[in-house]
């Protein structure tokens, strides 16, 4: 039987969602390449956190930092994914 998704697998899967939505909006444009890569750390979040590895990769690092913090100011609906997500790691860490 599958186990089921923790919240912050969740929070992360909304992240890559709207990075995605991001995506699509920079098809054909210059800004594509750079949102590709992002989509493409937040993936590697994700499959850290399935395999319980998430603290291990990011180490001292915050997620936004991990994901670019330039890139995050230039896509600001994207704040409240990242913001879901360091609330779900913040609970996560206390029930540690």
């Amino acid at each position: 039987m599958p186990r089921e998704a923790s919240n912050l697998e969740r929070a992360l899967g909304r992240l890559l969602t709207a990075i995605q939505c991001e995506e699509m909006r920079a098809v054909d444009t210059p800004e594509w390449g750079r949102t590709h890569a992002t989509l493409q750390r937040a993936e590697v979040l994700y499959w850290a956190a399935k395999k319980s590895m998430l603290g291990h990769l990011l180490g001292e690092q915050s997620p936004r930092a991990y994901l670019g913090v330039e890139w995050l100011a230039r896509h600001p609906r994207v704040l409240p994914a990242i913001q879901d997500l360091e609330s779900q790691m913040q609970d996560f860490a206390r029930q540690a």
